[in-house]
């Protein structure tokens, strides 16, 4: 690995996977607002409306009651208030986790300043009746799936009233954020989000799209990126809740993003203080017009749970798409695909990673002797260039005529050096990505110490010990271009900073990192003792 590629390689993963780490954007405030219900009001149409609006007199204040439910994969608990999904508490392979935590209205709650009573229904797992007197009765189901696959939710609203209803501003509620095992809470804030998936005529695979606040004041670019979407949801790193119209047609503008705070946690250590986190909110608008006893029903599939890929791949709409691979997606497709075949010969995701690593480093071999080759004679005829330099400082067209004969009589390609650094990035990114988004290293041991790839090493040796394999790198491997040189000053720094940085990243990613450099290590050691000899 020679000086420029040391150099750019690591600045470039400084800036991709520390920026977002050290410098988040600030969250906005955003105010919650209290859905409240008014009384039947006659407007311009002439239909009356049933609105449920932010201003009115509130309805009397109910206990709200809870209802659980255990299935095998959660332990759920309903509240009567818009019939929603209080508590998902998931039962996970490290520890139990409550994904949603925050907010007063709950997942999936619909017309929340009603109070929903429990009913009996045979054909579902929970259902919920409530009633607007003269106006309005809903009632809600909910069947889970038993392997933890699609949910379906049905929503019935029927018109009780002698006259046609128009009922507005009906949502089914999402969020705000999700939660996530305590391991990875310190960057949760970093991968929460609201999307949705469309399919695009001209794509062969379908868009996950993201939700901003500024779509919602530009209608338009709402529309461009979310039209006939197929799915709803919020996610993070880890899992997704996903809404999924069944016997309705979505549209875009149905679509209502916010944003709202849900807690606080340390900002870098807790050397800035601490730093509010924002979780996406997201309400799905449910337009209802009803004659006079007239009833509608909106029938809708949803998951809540894990991203595991070959989980989502195997359900329907798509939602293994909300596995964020990154740019070079393809490449973290295959790293992921190489890793479970490895797996299913080491049974430990960590000798599958060291495995996967060593694999990489002999394809790149090849490339990796041609880049030290280049760089061990440009190394040698530096004196040569600083003569033709010298000599003709007054003359560039005839010293870069000179240089090019000199690099023809010894075979010296300086550009020849970079093909490496090109190939090598994208396959970093890659299983960046992939290690990061695994399932399959959720709480899957490596030896020792490292109980959890995906969460950081507790105790910090493998960052340490990949800072140390770099420094030692660079002094055994490197060459010494002199102290006022800046990017020999860089350099030095660079083995801190990387540190820095791995610190809190999965231990798997770091595990790969310091395999890496121990490989380079000796890879470069041999070759240039080799290439000393033969030059």
């Amino acid at each position: 690995m020679n000086k420029d590629f040391f150099f750019f390689f690591c600045v470039a993963l400084l800036f991709y996977a520390g920026y977002t780490y050290l410098f988040p954007s600030k969250p906005q405030s955003v105010p919650q607002t209290q859905n409240e219900i008014t009384s039947v009001e006659q407007q311009q149409s002439p239909e009356p409306q049933i609105k449920i609006t932010s201003s009115g007199q509130q309805p009397q204040e109910q206990q709200e009651s809870i209802y659980s439910l255990e299935l095998k994969d959660a332990d759920i608990v309903f509240s009567s208030k818009g019939a929603a999904i209080k508590s998902y508490n998931y039962k996970d392979v490290i520890t139990n986790v409550d994904l949603t935590p925050y907010g007063k209205t709950g997942y999936f709650a619909t017309m929340p300043e009603l109070d929903f009573s429990r009913v009996e229904d045979p054909s579902a797992d929970m259902a919920f009746q409530a009633e607007i007197p003269n106006a309005l009765q809903v009632n809600k189901t909910y069947s889970f799936s038993k392997d933890g696959g699609l949910n379906t939710m049905s929503l019935k609203i029927k018109n009780i009233s002698p006259q046609n209803l128009s009922v507005s501003d009906v949502f089914v509620s999402m969020g705000p954020g999700l939660a996530t095992v305590k391991s990875e809470m310190s960057e949760n804030y970093i991968n929460l989000r609201a999307v949705c998936l469309i399919r695009e005529k001209d794509k062969k695979k379908a868009t996950v799209n993201k939700l901003t606040e500024k779509m919602m004041k530009k209608p338009v670019k709402l529309e461009a990126d979310c039209k006939d979407w197929q799915w709803a949801g919020i996610d993070n790193r880890y899992f997704l809740t996903a809404f999924i119209p069944k016997n309705w047609k979505p549209v875009a503008t149905d679509l209502k993003f916010s944003e709202q705070y849900i807690y606080s946690q340390p900002s870098f250590y807790g050397l800035f203080g601490t730093k509010d986190v924002n979780g996406p909110k997201l309400d799905i608008n449910l337009p209802v017009n009803l004659a006079a006893g007239e009833e509608i029903t909106f029938e809708s599939d949803f998951y809540i749970g894990p991203k595991d890929y070959e989980k989502l791949s195997a359900l329907p709409f798509d939602m293994q798409r909300s596995i964020q691979f990154g740019f070079f997606g393809q490449f973290g497709k295959w790293a992921r695909n190489l890793l479970e075949w490895l797996n299913g010969y080491t049974h430990n995701y960590g000798w599958a990673i060291v495995i996967l690593t060593l694999m990489i480093q002999c394809v790149m071999l090849p490339l990796t002797y041609k880049q030290l080759k280049s760089s061990a004679v440009m190394q040698k005829i530096q004196p040569e260039m600083k003569r033709i330099q010298e000599k003709y400082k007054n003359d560039p067209m005839t010293a870069q005529s000179e240089m090019m004969k000199l690099y023809k009589k010894y075979g010296a390609n300086p550009l020849s050096g970079c093909l490496p650094m090109f190939i090598q990035i994208p396959i970093f990114f890659a299983l960046f990505n992939a290690l990061r988004t695994s399932w399959a290293l959720h709480g899957s041991p490596f030896i020792w110490w490292i109980h959890d790839l995906s969460a950081k090493d507790p105790y910090y040796v493998l960052p340490l010990a990949m800072g140390v394999m770099m420094f030692i790198q660079q002094k055994v491997t490197m060459p010494d271009l002199g102290k006022d040189n800046p990017s020999m000053a860089m350099m030095k720094w660079m083995p801190v900073f990387m540190t820095v940085i791995f610190l809190n990243f999965p231990a798997g990613l770091t595990l790969y990192w310091f395999v890496s450099n121990c490989i380079n290590f000796c890879i470069n050691l041999i070759l240039k003792r080799r290439l000393a000899k033969a030059l």
